[in-house]
């Protein structure tokens, strides 16, 4: 298998005819190409050229050689290219998995300050409040995760970054009744249509907790959610029937907020939300960093 320098020495002196202008061409004295021209036909096994005095010609072997170095040169070229290509993508996508509470309160600050840093990035987010981050992150499904992880066993190769607790909000209609209560309390808020995302057995552990630990605060904790979806979207539009009670973050509410047609609903005690981001530990391409470090000044 000729050299790349080989290679490209063949084809510009196959093109010129002339060891000067060839190593000229080539960027090198004219005791180098001659090594290269060498070297190839070694590595052939077969003469290349005719070697004269100012005009070196093909050998006939040279001729019927010269169209499959053309097409070596536009392979190796065109796989040069495709690992540029792949180097590029690789190092410029980064595979984010998030709770549901999460891709307007960090997922989005964290993505608008990378893309400003690293105008390449791109991102997938898959929001799930069922995904099994620690296993996705060891299988390499995914960068970063993103979302509450008190219910996930530890892991030796898991590096974690724990932001500030923030209590749960709820919003309703401002036509809902919990509107009409002086100072609602938890159990008055689950007493009506809930939607919400997934609930794991550990926010369930800790809302009956927060409910008094009773069995009729198991009970109830069991009948929710009324309506259960990760789309927050989904979630939010049910608020305008003024029948639901949805629960999530400011962030989560802010748009429908501006309307005026929905209000907060300020419940005690307050359900706190631990939230964390998780990667494996070791190296990571570009975009998983960035990301990564502006992940970290939120957290801070």
């Amino acid at each position: 298998m000729l050299s790349e320098k080989s290679l490209s020495a063949f084809l510009l002196l196959a093109e010129t005819s002339n060891f000067q202008q060839a190593a000229k061409r080539m960027g090198v004295s004219n005791a180098s190409l001659s090594r290269y021209i060498s070297l190839a036909e070694e590595q052939v096994g077969f003469t290349l050229f005719n070697r004269q005095r100012g005009n070196s010609t093909l050998t006939r072997k040279g001729q019927a050689f010269l169209p499959v170095a053309t097409k070596l040169q536009s392979d190796l070229t065109a796989c040069a290219d495709l690992a540029t290509r792949i180097r590029l993508e690789t190092d410029q996508v980064v595979h984010v998995g998030c709770g549901p509470l999460t891709p307007r309160t960090l997922i989005y600050p964290a993505l608008r300050a990378a893309q400003a840093e690293y105008p390449g990035l791109r991102a997938r987010i898959d929001v799930s409040a069922r995904q099994a981050p620690i296993a996705m992150l060891e299988q390499g499904a995914i960068d970063i995760y993103v979302g509450d992880l008190t219910h996930t066993a530890e892991a030796e190769n898991i590096e974690l970054m724990m932001f500030e607790k923030r209590a749960v909000v709820f919003a309703a209609h401002v036509s809902h009744p919990l509107h009409n209560l002086e100072n609602p309390s938890l159990n008055d808020v689950f007493s009506y249509p809930f939607a919400s995302p997934h609930l794991h057995k550990h926010w369930r552990a800790a809302i009956a907790q927060a409910l008094g630990g009773t069995a009729e605060a198991s009970a109830k904790v069991d009948a929710m959610p009324t309506v259960e979806s990760d789309d927050y979207a989904f979630l939010t539009t049910l608020l305008h029937d003024g029948l639901f009670v949805v629960g999530g973050m400011p962030e989560t509410f802010a748009d429908i907020f501006a309307d005026g047609d929905i209000g907060f609903v300020q419940a005690t005690p307050q359900i706190r939300w631990n939230i964390c981001a998780a990667r494996r530990t070791g190296e990571h391409h570009a975009a998983a960093q960035v990301f990564w470090e502006k992940l970290r000044d939120l957290s801070e």
